[in-house]
């Protein structure tokens, strides 16, 4: 097997793994929406609409590098907000897995079997 066959095989695992976890997660989110309409529970809502839109981008391989940078910066503002009061850098690991996933989805783009090929 060629490497460009390997990085083809590995892109699309890739998104897969980042656009399936996405979106199941945003998904659960929107489910569970109830309750009174505040700023808060709108802003949550939003955020969870976002990460499931850029997570079924990235799962068809539309505009994947878009949405990968738009999914990085929707779960890494948690983790940034986190540290600037005073959470350790590691505090929350599986929002860090998330965040470098996603940059990494971003980076490496759709590969061969994207839709938008």
């Amino acid at each position: 097997m060629s490497s460009k066959t390997r990085i083809d095989w590995a892109l699309l695992l890739l998104r897969l793994a980042v656009g399936g976890l996405a979106a199941v997660q945003a998904f659960a989110v929107l489910r569970g929406a109830h309750g009174a309409i505040t700023f808060s529970h709108a802003a949550g809502w939003g955020l969870a609409l976002g990460e499931l839109i850029c997570g079924g981008m990235i799962l068809l391989g539309l505009w994947v590098p878009l949405a990968g940078g738009i999914l990085a910066a929707i779960l890494g503002w948690p983790l940034v907000h986190g540290w600037l009061h005073g959470s350790g850098l590691l505090s929350n690991l599986g929002g860090l897995f998330r965040l470098l996933a996603g940059l990494a989805c971003a980076l490496g783009g759709g590969g061969k079997w994207a839709l938008e090929r």
